[in-house]
């Protein structure tokens, strides 16, 4: 996945504090701290052609990864196909 810098924020320094990334398609999208806080958007539509606008804050995203791998490994588990194309 290939991520678009949006913007660099920078200190007196001229030192980069934070910035704001999109991937590719704008599906999703966040604002990074220097000191690792994040403020991550996703952006989907349901099958009725909703728009979601979810936001997750973290200052922690290795234990947010380690939590959706679980959560995954959960669905694998549980619902037959999971694996498979969607």
């Amino acid at each position: 996945m290939k991520w678009v810098i949006k913007t660099k924020h920078l200190n007196d320094e001229k030192r980069v504090i934070g910035l704001e990334v999109e991937d590719e398609d704008g599906t999703f999208d966040a604002n990074i701290r220097w000191d690792g806080s994040m403020e991550i958007h996703l952006h989907s539509k349901t099958e009725e052609g909703n728009e979601l606008n979810d936001t997750i804050h973290t200052s922690d995203i290795d234990g947010l990864i380690s939590k959706l791998e679980g959560l995954k490994q959960v669905c694998i588990d549980y619902f037959d196909n999971w694996n498979e194309e969607r």
